[in-house]
């Protein structure tokens, strides 16, 4: 996932600092403008055969949002954000500079409804996943697909009863052959301190081949009633339809994290089953972070995998957001 729980989480485990990682630009006459971004480097060995330690730029981020109320009860929303490309800072190669990439535009609307939007964005399956890794949890449930160009979101929640859908199309303006297509779906429901929901995600015609689909939903419940502890658990499955047999691959996963003034550690276990294969794979992390600031953050993590020729992995990295 391009977020894990842990690190959405972060910042709202902290109690010094600002309250928000972004920065409001302008506040007049209905109109607000925020930026927000995020730099973080590490030092990674990926879990594998034949790995080796390496600088990794995991997280360049930069994004404007603004919101202009049209009424009371209706605003019109847009947004941009940028990615900086190149994730290995290798110094054997001689161009060292990496690529800028625009990777949410969109515009909406918003109200007491809910919201829309439409335009580049991230799928719902981006923020689906309840392992507390940064990088480690190699076993654990994820799509192939988790953004678009060509997307119109809808997103509702009360606080309680949560909700969203989102169509994607891959249309190139011509109909002689088939588009492929994304459909989503989210549904969630918080009471007490357990907040429990579900993905679904269906594509169809992948590579404007026809019948070529893959199918993904992922059960997921995190229970939050326990001082200063955090318990996650999920279910879910991928099946791929592209080839001349249907292949399910099942995934569980557990995660537990604890936090002690500044300092947060989490472990989890990942086990994924791929039809056909003859045993199951199972992986392992733990982690500890340590907030520097509400907005900065350090940490170190180890993991492993039984799979064949797979040495354990470690990362250590910092991030800074505003």
């Amino acid at each position: 996932m391009k977020k894990t729980i842990l690190a959405m989480a972060v910042p709202a485990l902290l109690a010094a600092g600002s309250a928000s990682a972004s920065i409001n630009l302008y506040d007049a006459e209905g109109v607000k403008v925020d930026a927000s971004g995020a730099a973080e480097v590490q030092y990674i060995q990926d879990i594998g055969n034949n790995q080796d330690g390496k600088w990794r730029l995991d997280d360049g981020d930069f994004a404007i949002n603004t919101e202009v109320a049209v009424s009371d009860k209706l605003s019109v929303i847009g947004a941009m954000a940028f990615e900086f490309d190149n994730l290995d800072a290798d110094s054997n190669t001689d161009e060292n500079r990496g690529d800028v990439e625009n990777d949410e535009l969109y515009v909406g609307f918003k109200g007491d409804w809910g919201q829309f939007t439409a335009g580049r964005q991230y799928l719902l399956m981006d923020d689906s996943g309840i392992t507390k890794d940064y990088e480690l949890s190699v076993n654990s449930f994820g799509v192939d697909i988790e953004q678009a160009a060509q997307v119109g979101k809808y997103i509702y929640d009360d606080g309680s009863l949560y909700g969203a859908v989102t169509y994607t199309d891959y249309s190139e303006g011509d109909d002689t052959t088939d588009d492929q297509t994304i459909y989503e779906g989210r549904l969630g429901y918080r009471f007490a301190d357990v907040d429990a929901r579900v993905y679904y995600q269906l594509a169809e015609d992948l590579n404007r081949v026809a019948d070529a689909d893959t199918e993904a939903y992922n059960f997921e419940i995190e229970y939050a009633g326990i001082e200063n502890v955090g318990i996650a658990a999920s279910y879910g499955r991928t099946t791929d339809k592209t080839g001349t047999t249907d292949v399910d691959t099942d995934y569980v996963s557990l995660a537990a994290d604890y936090t002690m003034g500044k300092t947060t550690f989490g472990i989890g276990y990942d086990n994924q089953d791929v039809d056909g294969e003859s045993s199951d794979l199972n992986g392992y992390y733990a982690n500890v972070t340590y907030a520097l600031h509400s907005n900065a953050h350090v940490y170190a993590e180890v993991g492993d995998s039984d799979g064949d020729d797979q040495d354990f992995g470690y990362v250590a990295g910092m991030e800074v957001k505003f």
